[in-house]
């Protein structure tokens, strides 16, 4: 047996940020190092940390500018289309399609939510994976590209899943980043729920509020063993991380930031850390009561007495999705000079007082810093931690090191994930046996335009603590419903809890109904009510589903398009091979609002017919609401309660392909990549009979696209695509194939409808439409407009 190899670590090679206090890396630093207010007077009830930026430079601009300005830094330069010989990391560059590329934002793709409205079509499509889009089109990455909207977290949470895709020898480098820019909805829904403080906020000291900010940061993460191969000079390294959940509040941290203190702990254990090594905490310090007491409380909890702390925000702001990638920068530079930051208005060395949670600042005997608002030069200054915390109870720990760590060995041998349940939410079937059926004898889905496909509230109602009806818009309305279904097909009347017990959500356009609604209040001058605006935040789903579930473990927010849901399957995957979690819910979620078929049909994308996916006479989609929860579990888990499981999770493949934001990939190049990599890291042998199902939905270009990959897997196979009974579910229709894919490894039935409702299939289909004979597992693919491509690999159950 081959002995695990030896894993060198992550470094950080590149640093680009910008803030309230400046635009470039040093010019930030001078800023935090001289203890300089970055916070100004945005409108007269407030104060904000805002971008020097011309008013040209829209959020994706600013985001191309940071993350070339990164990569630059980092001693690489922009890259050529990746080619089949490249090789690895040598000489300064890299292979295309070796490099991640994960964002994290609160940006849904136009200020104030205004792409919802008429006026505004033209911008109607537009997502949080424009901009990552749009980065690699500018650098040329072909790698796997994933986007994370959770909120606060978003961006720690996208460090986090940069560090385990080079750990797992995925990717050889990740450029990895956040980006923020304010409006005033966001303003708008802060003040509706009396969250400001009406001066600079001042974290651990006056807590009366926070201050919001505008911000930008991306980091150049490499495997160190590549990074010094070719000469780079590392910043630092990313030694831990860990991401948990409260399962308490929507909006309110746990009192005692009991998920906080998890998160930590387990951060440092994965740096193999103590809490006596670390120097220095970048706190998350919104400078409200609730997150301030509970932070401290946490970390009081964890560090020795004393362990300097201090908050970013009292001089940027809360920079929201971009908090955690900005807040890693500084405290990287920190890191490097020796220096702790400073916190303005307030104190630096605080501590909690246990047990009532109350903020005392720290005095000289609890050998912290007690100077008030300066930044402190210190000796013992290694390793320092950066936490964030976000709504719905996320919490993100990130542990870095001024040193390049030992080697240590790479994890054990990953972990088997198993399905053991499912929950379908759609107009025509709702739970997994009503949905499998329907696929054995439904016709085409029905383009009705006077009575448009709607989700039955009756259905759903049972599935959704009552309580909580009112609270949930359409979007959290279909996550939930989902997800109580998923537990009660998978586990019955028992089923686990706890922080071993994770979420991760996926969805390609959100929450609509609510992003238009506060859309319609901006134009007419009117402020959303702390009842709607905490929809608009995609964590905040989480955070129901979280609670609804007992899910303390880790959650995330993806949302790059289509091609979501299965890159949601890959991450909570990933999070139980990894030993991260026991069972994590994946939930797909979209909803066919009348905004959003306006802005389907403003496009060109709705069929006047029938879904008609692979046809030669395709003309558009059905857009259909929908969700669907898979319940994944380690194999050990179904197995100890005797329980038949649904089939496995083989392995999960991304990529970007080489085109601009909005665009596809003729070729299916990409995809083709994707469902190579998905077959070969599962040992499929090349011309075993594999089940293939095709997500595409009846729009010409991403048919022909997604035709041509599907012509590219050897042997004999049969191409299926359930949109046509389904009609377009967005990111929930890679999880229904899946689900689909699993079925038909074990009824033949199920897979002899494979393309309902296509009268002339595409060339490139007609050539695999024989039916292979008996097949245990299946490849499901996805893609998103921009270019963002997916696929996974399932098997029957044994």
């Amino acid at each position: 047996m081959t002995a695990p190899a030896a894993f060198a670590g992550v470094a950080v090679t590149g640093i680009h940020l910008a803030c309230a206090l400046g635009d470039t890396p040093a010019t930030v630093w001078t800023g935090i190092s001289g203890a300089l207010p970055g916070l100004t007077r945005r409108a007269e009830r407030h104060t904000c940390g805002l971008l020097a930026r011309d008013g040209s430079e829209d959020t994706v601009r600013l985001a191309v500018r940071h993350a070339v300005a990164a990569w630059e830094r980092a001693g690489l330069a922009r890259l050529p289309e990746a080619g089949p010989s490249a090789g690895r990391v040598a000489s300064g560059r890299v292979v295309p399609e070796r490099v991640a590329l994960v964002l994290g934002t609160t940006d849904w793709g136009a200020a104030d939510f205004g792409h919802h409205l008429p006026a505004n079509r033209e911008q109607a499509l537009a997502r949080p994976h424009t901009t990552a889009d749009a980065i690699a089109a500018a650098l040329g990455l072909t790698g796997p590209r994933e986007v994370f909207v959770n909120g606060c977290v978003a961006s720690a949470c996208a460090l986090g899943r940069a560090t385990e895709l080079i750990r797992a020898g995925r990717v050889d480098t990740a450029l990895v980043g956040g980006v923020n820019v304010l409006d005033d909805s966001v303003l708008a829904a802060f003040d509706s729920w009396r969250a400001l403080d009406r001066g600079p906020c001042s974290p651990y000291d006056r807590s009366a509020g926070t201050s919001l900010g505008e911000g930008v940061a991306f980091l150049v993460l490499e495997d160190a063993a590549a990074a010094e191969r070719r000469g780079a000079e590392p910043a630092g390294y990313l030694t831990g991380h860990a991401l948990t959940g409260d399962a308490h509040h929507i909006t309110a941290p746990h009192p005692q930031g009991e998920g906080l203190r998890r998160a930590v702990s387990a951060a440092l254990a994965d740096a193999g850390l103590t809490p006596d090594e670390v120097g220095y905490i970048n706190g998350h310090g919104t400078g409200t009561r609730a997150n301030d007491t509970a932070e401290l409380a946490a970390l009081a909890a964890v560090f020795p007495s004393g362990t300097p702390l201090s908050s970013t925000k009292s001089q940027t702001g809360h920079t929201l999705g971009a908090s955690g990638a900005l807040e890693a920068a500084v405290t990287l530079l920190a890191l490097q000079r020796g220096v702790v930051p400073p916190t303005l208005d307030g104190a630096l060395g605080l501590v909690a007082d246990p047990p009532t949670g109350s903020v005392t600042p720290a005095t000289e005997d609890l050998s912290g810093p007690t100077a008030r608002g300066e930044a402190q030069d210190t000796t013992d200054f290694r390793h320092a931690v950066s936490v964030s915390v976000g709504f719905g109870g996320q919490n993100a720990a990130l542990v870095f090191a001024a040193a390049r760590p030992p080697a240590r060995l790479s994890r054990p041998a990953a972990r088997e994930v198993m399905v053991t349940g499912a929950g379908v939410i759609t107009p025509s079937a709702y739970g997994r046996s009503a949905f499998l059926a329907h696929l054995r004898t439904a016709g085409p889905a029905p383009l009705e335009p006077a009575r448009e496909a709607v989700l039955d509230e009756d259905e759903l109602a049972p599935h959704i603590p009552s309580a909580l009806w009112t609270r949930l818009d359409p979007f959290g309305r279909i996550v939930l419903a989902a997800a109580g279904l998923a537990r009660t097909d998978a586990f019955g009347e028992d089923p686990p809890a706890g922080e071993r017990v994770g979420v991760v959500i996926a969805t390609a356009s959100g929450p609509v109904t609510t992003h238009t609604a506060m859309a319609e209040l901006h134009a007419r001058g009117l402020t959303p009510s702390p009842l709607l605006a905490p929809n608009s935040v995609a964590a905040v789903h989480a955070g129901h589903a979280a609670m609804a579930l007992g899910a303390r473990g880790p959650a995330a927010v993806v949302s790059a398009g289509d091609a979501s849901g299965l890159l949601a399957l890959g991450q909570a995957a990933d999070l139980i091979r990894h030993n991260h979690a026991d069972t994590v819910y994946v939930i797909a979620a979209d909803e066919a609002a009348p905004a959003l078929r306006a802005a389907f049909a403003h496009h060109g994308l709705l069929s006047k017919h029938t879904g008609r996916p692979y046809d030669l006479d395709a003309d558009g989609g059905v857009l259909t609401p929908a969700g669907v929860a898979l319940v994944l579990e380690s194999a050990g888990q179904p197995a100890r309660r005797g329980l038949r499981t649904l089939g496995s999770v083989l392995t999960c493949a991304n990529a970007g392909a080489p085109v601009e934001p909005g665009g596809v990939e003729a070729s299916g190049e990409t995809l083709a990549r994707c469902l190579t990599e998905a077959a070969t890291r599962s040992s499929l042998v090349p011309g075993t009979p594999l089940h293939l199902y095709g997500t595409s939905w009846g729009n010409p270009a991403l048919d022909e696209a997604e035709a041509r990959a599907l012509a590219t897997v050897p042997g004999a196979v049969l191409p299926t695509n359930i949109t046509g009974i389904t009609g377009h579910t967005q990111a929930v229709g890679g999880l229904l194939a899946v689900l689909a894919a699993l079925e038909a490894c074990t009824d033949p039935a199920v897979g002899r409808r494979p393309l309902t409702g296509t009268r002339r299939p595409l060339p490139e289909i007609t050539r695999s439409l024989s039916h292979p004979g008996p097949a245990r597992a299946a490849l499901v693919t996805a893609t998103s407009w921009g270019g963002t491509c997916a696929a996974a690999a399932v098997r029957a159950p044994a």
